[in-house]
């Protein structure tokens, strides 16, 4: 190439180059101005005039609202993976403005709601400086990808800054086996959840619970806590301020459970107690058999109660000590049958209780279900079947209805179940019933009873009656027999039909009923539908009612 060429292809990209270099300075001007025109637009919006604590704290409450809670993450009886986790919602609202980003990275509060798989833990830890920690940590919450080595990461960290913790929620499907972290030093705890139930593959490879092994998780620095809530594992109870507690919620703990003096003296210092939930707990009596004295426990704030499968002659001596005339969600399993007769009396222990259960019974728009669970011996009333999680949703949503399930040991079920048609009959609780006569047995290979487990005599005292579920029932037979034939009713003595309203029969797996039976039962209580006249009386027909049972009519 000449000289002269060289020169001119020289100036040439010389030109080319400031012409370049003018061209950015351009852009950079007006991304300049569109950014100051875009600020501009925006102070004059309401939000950007909010003082900076105000918008802060709408941030704070958008920020703490995203994740699981939101989506409903970490729920151990999903049969699905859960959807990945969504973007940390900080990262979101930093690309809103510069206002925004300016807030969320100056304020270290924003950073303090920590989720595994959803945020960098250890960006976090930094960030949030000095400020009380909102920890929550589910295998679910991992869609499937999580690791135990990453798992272990996420526990380590968090622990080492244990000083700041204020609300910690830990969700592990697979055992106890991560809970050797949870010996720590945090003086600020307010909220404690553990939740250690697992799976397992059960027949047909279906997933199936099973019972965690035993762990404590050993908590020190005296934090006073608002909320207990623990699944499998237990805790030392020796280091806690519980005056302020607000929920105690108890599930399958064995090891770590409180004594009974403990569980009692914590009881007498929340007075604020809200929530008060029990189930397979093993509460022992440190003095031994020693017989404890009733001395009353005034909970004036209790909202819920949930007591079942305790040990021996606990929730008998809890429901007789404790009040709390504010109860709106009712569970308690396995009281002695005795009570049940005088439920008025002011000489019956469970005076008080009733008070509360039998508005709950008699004023539910639901109706009421009674059962004859025979595989664990409980006869039960109750108005909806919850679990101890979505009791607390259902008391949450502000519904004003009450709900009631109380059941009593049944060692003669015939005699219980008698009892209870008592209890209900005696205190005019005249809403819909449904009967359960042999209870929930949904395992077809089970070994069904060969006496019978519900006396049909007892439908004629239920004239509420809708519908009658019998599942691997003895005495279907004669409780067809006895609803299709007319009777005098003791009351009025008037001629009539048992459960003149019934309108559902469900019969499955039940021993030598026939469609000759279900037919000869139609045709005596129904008939041409016309009305009878028996003894000089008119008796009408019932209406129509439904008979579901897996035999052949044909």
């Amino acid at each position: 190439m000449s000289e002269r060429n060289t020169t001119e292809y020289t100036a040439e990209a010389r030109e080319i180059a400031e012409l370049e270099l003018a061209a950015s300075a351009i852009h950079d001007e007006l991304l300049r101005r569109a950014a100051l025109l875009k600020r501009r637009c925006n102070s004059s919006r309401w939000i950007y005039r909010l003082p900076l604590e105000v918008f802060t704290e709408i941030l704070m409450l958008d920020i703490m609202s995203s994740g699981a809670e939101r989506r409903g993450i970490g729920s151990f009886r999903r049969r699905q993976p859960s959807p990945p986790p969504e973007p940390p919602r900080r990262a979101e609202l930093c690309h809103v403005s510069h206002l925004f980003l300016q807030t969320i990275l100056g304020t270290p509060r924003l950073w303090s709601d920590i989720q595994w798989g959803r945020d960098n833990c250890t960006r976090c830890l930094q960030m949030s400086a000095q400020a009380p920690l909102s920890i929550r940590c589910s295998e679910l919450d991992q869609a499937g990808n999580w690791t135990s080595v990453a798992a272990e990461e996420f526990l380590r960290a968090i622990c080492e800054h244990s000083g700041r913790w204020k609300t910690v929620s830990l969700k592990f499907r697979f055992g106890t086996r991560w809970l050797q972290f949870l010996e720590v030093d945090a003086p600020h705890l307010r909220d404690l959840t553990v939740d250690s139930r697992g799976f397992e593959q059960g027949h047909g490879g279906m997933l199936g619970e099973y019972e965690p092994g035993p762990s404590v998780i050993k908590i020190s620095g005296r934090p006073s806590l608002r909320n207990i809530s623990l699944f499998g594992p237990g805790l030392q109870w020796n280091d806690f301020d519980l005056s302020r507690l607000r929920s105690l919620t108890l599930s399958q703990v064995q090891e770590g459970a409180p004594s009974v003096e403990k569980l009692i003296e914590t009881l007498r210092v929340a007075s604020g107690l809200r929530r008060l939930a029990l189930h397979q707990v093993n509460i022992i009596n440190s003095n031994g058999e020693q017989h404890m004295e009733p001395q009353l426990i005034h909970l004036p704030a209790l909202l819920a109660l949930w007591l079942d499968e305790l040990p021996a002659g606990l929730t008998d001596y809890l429901i007789t000590v404790i009040r709390s005339p504010r109860l709106k969600f009712i569970r308690v399993r396995r009281l002695p049958l005795k009570h049940l007769d005088n439920p008025s009396s002011d000489q019956n222990p469970y005076h008080h209780f009733f008070q509360v259960l039998i508005p709950a019974l008699a004023f539910s728009t639901a109706g009421i279900v009674i059962s004859n669970e025979t595989s664990s011996n409980v006869v039960y009333a109750r108005v909806r079947s919850l679990s101890i999680h979505q009791s607390w949703l259902w008391l949450k949503s502000g519904n004003a209805e009450r709900s009631a399930d109380f059941g009593v040991e049944a060692e003669d079920s015939l005699r219980a179940v008698q009892q209870m048609v008592k209890f209900i009959t005696s205190n005019a609780i005249t809403v819909p019933l449904t009967i359960l006569a042999n209870g929930c047995l949904p395992d077809p290979n089970a070994v069904w009873p060969t006496t019978p487990s519900f006396p049909a005599e007892v439908l004629g005292k239920l004239p509420t009656v809708t519908t009658v579920s019998a599942s691997g029932l003895a005495d279907a037979v004669s409780i067809l027999t006895f609803l299709g034939d007319i009777r005098r009713d003791e009351e009025t003595g008037r001629l009539g039909w048992a459960c003149p309203q019934l309108e559902h029969l469900k019969l499955s797996l039940v021993d030598g009923l026939t469609s000759e039976h279900c037919q000869t039962f139609l045709d005596a209580r129904y008939g041409d539908g016309n009305p009878l006249l028996v003894e000089g009386e008119i008796v009408q027909r019932p209406p129509m009612v439904a008979i579901d049972h897996p035999i052949s009519w044909g």
